[in-house]
This record gives structure tokens, sequence and C-alpha cells, in this order.
């Protein structure tokens, strides 16, 4: 499994903000702080995708080392 769970993402504090079914899918949007989660199933409870995505964040301090993990994660 190569995507996070509903339980995983409640567990690191993501609340769900909308969840919704359309055609033969299921979408649930989670969000935590400037990240959101949007995970979507079949509804017969397979999987089809999972999406993250990262609000715009205004930093007017930060480090080096913070910069570096960053640019490790959102550059790939």
């Amino acid at each position: 499994m190569n995507y996070l769970t509903m339980s995983e993402l409640e567990s690191l504090g993501f609340e769900i903000i909308k969840s919704y079914e359309h055609d033969e899918w299921m979408t649930q949007r989670r969000q935590k702080g400037c990240i959101t989660v949007e995970t979507t199933w079949l509804k017969s409870g397979e999987f089809v995708s999972q999406d993250l995505w990262v609000e715009e964040v205004m930093c007017e301090s930060f480090t080096k080392a913070n910069l570096f993990v960053l640019d490790k994660i959102l550059n790939q």
C-alpha cells in the first residue's frame, strides 16, 4: 500500500473538511494547517488516487536546515 489510510491521516491530526460521492467514486478531503490530502475510492472500496497540496505559506523566519529539508521534499 503506497498511500495513507484515513486512520493514519486522522492519527496525524488531519481533519475532514469535505466528503462527497460522485458517479462511481467517493472522495474525502482532509486538512491540517497548510496541507490538504484528497483521497478517492470506487464505491466498491477500491483505492483510486490520493492527491496532496500545500497552500502558499509566507515564512519570514526560517533556518538553513529547514530550507534544505523543504527543498528536498517540494522540489523532487
